[in-house]
């Protein structure tokens, strides 16, 4: 009799005293100096592991466009010009306002300009640990057990991931500073705020709108007349970039008439019209299939948890719809630059739904561990499906660099530095420190993408992996126009690339 009752009993002791060992735990985690020390220690291991993925990535050459133009548009500020890519058709500053471009070009003048702007980008992901343990920590008021599920649901976050490999985006920068501004705003430091809330529009003009979400939430919560200067200060400032400072880096016209061409054309106000008068396509486009994976993509990681403190989410919803319905291209990596101002919105309101569903012990609240160990697994799980840096990518192979890579380097190094060159986008990235560098643009047609590829340029270098869908027959077409129009083929000094690697030079253009 005495054997079953303790049977019946023991299920209840060991919970009892795994219980008894978790707060033991959390309470030896809970002392000043961890709780000082230990995001800045994530951080860094955050930041150089995501370092060291997009570095490998783009080693082995799978960086795109959106780095070399930067890359180029770097170049040009050191070199004392403006940022007019011809990679990108304009001046960078006209796609987003981003004049943080002006002291990022500062450290580029100082180390290497392709591994600093990845590691800065990445530096960023990982610094945002730091704001949002605080933000757990002393606004949530978790307990350490709860702090550390929600950075560790960050630090494998998929589009935290997607981000840093998405190429180089100079809004990715403004990821710590929103979650920085989140706090210091929950916490009335309003200077600090303020510095943040300066150095986030600096990266991204149109997170302007974001902050000025932001300000109408700080009204909601009591600091009524503060959130509403904040909402229009902030919004002022984003109408103002989208209407006079952006366009005047590019003859005064409208810097996203091809995103919303479905709406409006030329200016602002058309587009805005377009919303007005065709409500049915806003609403058609923005409830896409594309736009609601998109939506899980963003929530499911952390169990939809912001659904259950919908405030925090609320004030970066109308910019996130925008963002929906403008015609991008579409793919992982290449929105990855728009789930910019969400990240940390989501991660604020998981916070708080946290803090919301747990019970207050003393001063911290503690959270249900089931809870806890749901939101990670939940968070690896979504992880190891959708990041791009899953361990079903294998990123442990990444950076090898094959035959075909050294041709790759090797057809770059023999082209002058002020020569005019075209080139596949994998080689983009080597050749960016000049002026006049283009896209060889893989057409469908061979003949056709012979004749883009001609005008402007004294360079080719052509890239067959980047036409997957022309047959050999196609590059020797591509290749005799290319003689046809006057460019000489030049052996690559590296052998058994199957021509896989050409280049070509216009006659009578000297190689020195």
């Amino acid at each position: 009799m005495s054997s079953t009752r303790n049977t019946a009993f023991r299920p209840a002791q060991v919970r009892r005293r795994l219980e008894t060992f978790s707060l033991r735990w959390q309470a030896r985690f809970d002392t000043k100096q961890i709780d000082q020390a230990l995001p800045w220690v994530v951080a860094v291991l955050l930041g150089g592991l995501l370092a060291g993925l997009s570095l490998a990535r783009t080693r082995q050459l799978d960086a795109g466009l959106g780095l070399s133009s930067h890359l180029q548009g770097l170049w040009l500020i050191r070199e004392g010009l403006e940022p007019l890519s011809s990679l990108a058709g304009h001046n960078l500053l006209w796609e987003q306002g981003a004049f943080i471009l002006y002291p990022i070009a500062l450290l580029t003048a100082l180390f290497p300009d392709q591994p600093t702007l990845l590691s800065l980008q990445a530096a960023a992901l990982g610094l945002a640990v730091v704001p949002l343990w605080r933000l757990t920590r002393d606004v949530g008021r978790l307990k350490t057990g709860g702090a550390t599920a929600v950075t560790l649901a960050y630090c494998i976050y998929p589009a935290v991931h997607a981000l840093n490999l998405s190429d180089f985006h100079p809004e990715a920068l403004a990821v710590p500073a929103i979650f920085a501004a989140i706090l210091w705003a929950l916490k009335q430091h309003w200077k600090l705020f303020y510095a943040m809330a300066l150095v986030v529009v600096i990266c991204r003009s149109d997170l302007a709108f974001a902050l000025a979400g932001f300000g109408l939430l700080v009204s909601a919560q009591g600091e009524r007349r503060r959130g509403v200067l904040i909402a229009a200060v902030a919004a002022g400032y984003g109408i103002l970039a989208l209407t006079v400072i952006q366009p005047r880096f590019n003859a005064g016209n409208f810097p996203h008439t091809e995103a919303f061409s479905d709406f409006g054309h030329n200016n602002p106000g058309s587009v805005l019209w377009g919303f007005v008068s065709a409500p049915h396509q806003v609403l058609a486009d923005a409830f896409s299939q594309a736009n609601f994976e998109m939506v899980v993509f963003l929530l499911a990681p952390v169990m939809l948890l912001p659904l259950v403190a919908p405030r925090y989410v609320l004030p970066v919803l109308p910019l996130l719809a925008v963002y929906l319905v403008a015609d991008v291209e579409e793919g992982q990596l290449a929105e990855a630059s728009q789930t910019v101002p969400i990240i940390p919105f989501v991660f604020a309101a998981t916070v708080f739904a946290l803090a919301r569903s747990g019970r207050v012990l003393v001063e911290r609240v503690n959270v249900d561990r089931r809870l806890l160990t749901a939101l990670v697994l939940t968070a690896s799980l979504f992880f190891l499906r959708d990041a791009p840096s899953s361990l079903y990518e294998r990123p442990w192979d990444w950076g090898r660099q094959e035959t075909l890579d050294i041709a790759r380097r090797d057809a770059a190094n023999m082209i002058p530095d002020n020569a005019a060159v075209r080139a596949s986008e994998s080689i983009l990235p080597l050749l960016s420190d000049r002026a006049r560098l283009y896209e060889l643009q893989p057409l469908t047609n061979p003949n056709a993408a012979a004749v883009a590829a001609a005008p402007q340029v004294e360079w080719i270098i052509f890239d067959a992996a980047s036409v997957n869908q022309w047959s050999p027959l196609d590059i020797e077409n591509f290749d005799l126009d290319l003689r046809r129009s006057g460019f000489d083929r030049i052996e690559v000094t590296t052998q058994q690339t199957n021509n896989s690697i050409r280049l070509y030079r216009l006659q009578n253009v000297t190689h020195s």
